[in-house]
């Protein structure tokens, strides 16, 4: 004996071009950075291509996540797409109406912003730039013009 379920709206609301827009603004995140929430207002004009579309027709429930997504945020900014997608997922899931709470989509954004910059910081400030600077003063002393000029 089997028992079936309905299935949930498994149907995505973002299309491609939803996502290239996200991405593209995401390369602003740092553009109004603060001393007070640090990156929330580039964190909250990623998601607006998503908030709008998911909340359409709800216009409170949009000033809501906009309102969600203007609290504090930090992490390393090229590798936060991570958290860009797990919290436009939930409020997808939150606006097909799925018992997904606020403060869990709070609590989840603000639980991977530590680990995203524990693994961003590292790569790029620790290990890349150190050995690209090196790269460019080597070729620098060899006079070679691809390298940086003093």
């Amino acid at each position: 004996m089997t028992t079936e379920t309905a299935p949930a709206t498994s149907e995505k609301m973002l299309t491609t071009r939803d996502l290239r827009r996200m991405y593209w603004r995401s390369t602003f995140l740092l553009g109004s950075f603060n001393f007070e929430r640090m990156q929330a207002m580039g964190f909250c004009y990623t998601l607006m291509p998503a908030i709008r579309k998911f909340y359409r027709d709800d216009k409170s429930a949009q000033a809501a996540a906009l309102k969600r997504h203007l609290e504090f945020y930090n992490t390393h900014p090229w590798v936060s797409s991570v958290v860009f997608g797990v919290t436009a997922a939930m409020e997808e899931q939150k606006s097909k109406g799925e018992d997904i709470g606020e403060d869990a989509i709070t609590n989840v954004k603000i639980g991977l912003m530590g680990p995203v910059a524990g693994i961003g910081d590292p790569i790029f400030w620790g290990t890349a730039r150190p050995v690209l600077a090196a790269l460019g003063g080597a070729l620098a002393l060899h006079r070679s013009v691809r390298g940086a000029r003093a």
